[in-house]
């Protein structure tokens, strides 16, 4: 197994928990995937090292939390896209042809976010929009030969829910406040939990995968009645966020205790960063 990320103190703690669990060889590649020279070279190194590539699971992503009108560097969200789509896509292009070779498997992690327009996360839902269409074209068009599970989460333990995010001005940083404006009364799940599923559904080959399940009907309600969710969107989420105390997710949330019944205490304990 090849593990990828920017940081190297995580890739280790991984590797190591991996080996633990029964890996038998597992190797740790700093790289950046959005560009696609350390894409190109990650994957190289991994088919070096194993003599060939059999899966790839492409679960980079940031998130972005604020509204669109209020972004005061509109140029930072090129990072959002960068990484959310092209750290999927590239490593996608450079192992397409070892994955044919072995008739492997693309497990690709998108969002509820990119079938549902939720207010105050628009590029992130437009990068996980994109990446749902992109792999939906790409399973056409390899056929048979690699199978494509995409997977549909909703809100589980992540950098994400712990309110890490891009932020207004450009900056990536930890803003609990707007994390709770966002995740609101969704519980959030365990990301243990979320990852035995995508692996016993890629088995399977499954093509979609939802989970939490409570966020399947989502899918129909904007096939059928996507005004209900704009609706749901404009009422609880449209304030500005210079304003949090009058945003009705937020009084809420505030005003019945909810999160500590909803939210981890991982999440919950996030130390800033």
């Amino acid at each position: 197994m090849a593990l990828v990320a920017r940081r190297e103190d995580a890739l280790k703690a991984v590797a190591k928990a991996s080996l633990s669990l029964g890996a038998p060889d597992v190797i740790t590649l700093v790289a950046d995937i959005s560009d696609p020279e350390e894409s190109k070279r990650v994957v190289d190194q991994t088919v070096a090292h194993f003599g060939k590539l059999d899966h790839l699971l492409a679960n980079a992503g940031i998130g972005g939390t604020c509204l669109f009108e209020e972004i005061t560097n509109i140029t930072a969200f090129t990072k959002l896209m960068d990484v959310n789509f092209w750290g999927a896509v590239y490593p996608t292009y450079y192992a397409l042809p070892h994955l044919k070779a072995s008739r492997g498997i693309i497990i690709v992690t998108t969002s509820v976010a990119g079938r549902v327009p939720t207010a105050r996360m628009s590029f992130y839902n437009a990068s996980k929009a994109a990446m749902i269409r992109f792999y939906e074209t790409l399973r056409s068009e390899v056929g048979s030969q690699i199978k494509i599970t995409i997977l549909i989460p909703g809100y589980v333990v992540s950098e994400l829910t712990k309110g890490k995010a891009l932020q207004k001005d450009g900056r990536v940083e930890i803003n609990e406040d707007a994390r709770d404006i966002q995740v609101g009364l969704f519980p959030v799940g365990q990301t243990e939990k979320l990852a035995q599923i995508a692996i016993d559904s890629a088995c399977r080959g499954e093509e979609y995968v939802t989970w939490p399940d409570w966020y399947k009907p989502f899918h129909l309600l904007m096939s059928l009645a996507p005004e209900v969710l704009n609706w749901y969107s404009n009422t609880f989420y449209m304030t500005r966020s210079d304003e949090k105390q009058s945003i009705l997710i937020k009084r809420i949330l505030e005003a019945t205790g909810a999160k500590r019944y909803l939210y981890p205490n991982s999440i919950l304990s996030a130390k800033k960063e």
